[in-house]
């Protein structure tokens, strides 16, 4: 993404009154969008909901774009995205989220036809009220043929979202100023929501992945200071591209492209500690008991791979899920339902009958938010 073509300049010139790419406040509204007659449901007393957080690929399912560098595709067919948002769809029916987290989704993006995704969500599922959050709305980038790009954060839900605020996150400072207005600018979802008369705080978050300059433990740092001086009671979800605590394996990937290295996209050194005060503090979906201290124990937990079971990886095997890095979070004194918590990796995990693999480069983590009293 660093390569951007003097075509850029070109367009910075012409571009007339509408700027070439978006910026916004440290904290900044947004509108919340509903389905006309939405029926809200009853809550359940005591209050406890079904959530999942699910980076959705910007409904791409398994098609590899070329900043993945195992192909070298740089945009969709509509039919393509309609095919790979149908198997979202299904999946989300399947599970039946109250509250829905997503990352990567895009409302008018040239790589995935312009197609409507949080539209979509809502006319597919019962999912009734959308707040999404632009992190990437650029009116052109020539680079890469990228095009138009209009790409966030949404939390869905089946009940009422009162409030839909965007919250800055600081930028990268290892590239230069031009690719940086035009890249990515990491925010924060908060939205509101009304559950049976409780007003509750649900943030959805994606921090940085390339960065080599620790953008991505400042991002986080802030997450923990937001969540720290809520008032509601707090869900938090989402892409921390980040491992958690104790985390075995944390080097040699199989979905590592080798042309990566000393490239933009060679994934920087991990580190297992940023994401301790989150454990020291919060209450995730899978606990690091759970979560074990071996490979074998751990693997059962992963949520991310770049290639799928299709693509044999650089270490000769094909692709499947080998790291974490979607989480769910509450704080306590809320706490999950027991046995409501999964990572639903294949077939069978939680019930579900669709394939999550073929659905996007991250599965779905879920779980039942039992809110206290």
């Amino acid at each position: 993404m660093q390569r951007l073509s003097f075509a850029l300049l070109v367009i910075l010139g012409a571009s007339g009154c509408e700027p070439p790419y978006n910026t916004w406040d440290a904290r900044e509204s947004f509108p919340v969008l509903a389905n006309k007659g939405a029926v809200v449901p009853l809550a359940p007393v005591p209050l406890a909901l079904k959530v999942m957080t699910w980076n959705v690929k910007y409904g791409a399912g398994r098609i590899d774009f070329w900043f993945d560098l195992w192909g070298d595709r740089t945009e969709m067919t509509l039919t393509e995205v309609e095919h790979n948002m149908q198997g979202l769809y299904a999946l989300i029916n399947e599970v039946q989220p109250d509250i829905l987290l997503t990352n990567e989704i895009e409302v008018g993006s040239h790589r995935s036809a312009y197609y409507d995704m949080v539209a979509g969500v809502l006319a597919n599922t019962d999912l009734r009220w959308a707040a999404y959050t632009p992190t990437w709305q650029s009116r052109f980038v020539p680079s890469e043929g990228v095009g138009r790009m209009n790409m966030g954060n949404c939390i869905f839900s089946r009940y009422p979202i009162l409030e839909n605020e965007r919250i800055a996150q600081g930028d990268r400072s290892d590239q230069d100023p031009l690719t940086r207005a035009f890249y990515l600018h990491r925010a924060i979802g908060r939205a509101v929501i009304d559950a049976g008369g409780r007003e509750l705080a649900v943030y959805s978050v994606h921090t940085e992945a390339y960065d080599q300059d620790r953008t991505n433990a400042r991002q986080q740092q802030q997450i923990l200071e937001l969540v720290r001086a809520e008032s509601l009671p707090v869900l938090l979800g989402g892409d921390l591209n980040a491992l958690p605590p104790g985390t075995v394996k944390f080097s040699g990937f199989n979905d590592e492209h080798p042309s990566a290295k000393g490239t933009n996209f060679e994934q920087p050194p991990y580190s297992t500690d940023d994401l301790v005060p989150f454990y020291d503090e919060l209450r995730e979906a899978i606990d690091l008991a759970r979560y074990g201290t071996t490979e074998a124990q751990q693997e059962r937990y992963y949520t991310h791979s770049v290639i799928g079971e299709d693509t044999i990886g650089a270490n000769g095997v094909p692709g499947f899920w080998n790291r974490r890095l979607d989480y769910l979070f509450v704080r306590p004194p809320d706490a999950w339902v027991q046995g409501s918590t999964d990572v639903l990796q294949r077939p069978g995990d939680a019930g579900i009958t669709q394939k999550p693999i073929d659905l996007s480069d991250h599965c779905p983590v879920v779980g039942t938010w039992e809110v206290a009293p």
